[in-house]
């Protein structure tokens, strides 16, 4: 059976300019707000951005974090 040609896509940078490219990539994922819920059995489940349930979520988690730096700084 004959294989498919490849979607074109961009070139990607390769050594050290990859390897740098891709470690700006991580940061920037790190940094990124989040909602990580655990069930009863202990595994983890990331809610989406997009998820109704997600912003009140991170909003709560914003002004706890507001909080406690506040207090920090006094």
């Amino acid at each position: 059976m004959p294989r498919l040609p490849r979607k074109p896509s961009a070139p990607r940078p390769r050594g050290a300019v990859g390897a740098m490219a891709a470690s700006l990539a991580r940061r920037k994922a790190a940094r990124e707000p989040r909602v990580v819920l655990t069930d009863p059995g202990g595994h983890p489940r990331t809610l989406e951005p997009t998820d109704p349930a997600a912003e009140p979520l991170l909003d709560a988690a914003e002004r706890l974090l507001t909080a406690v730096q506040g207090r920090s700084e006094a």
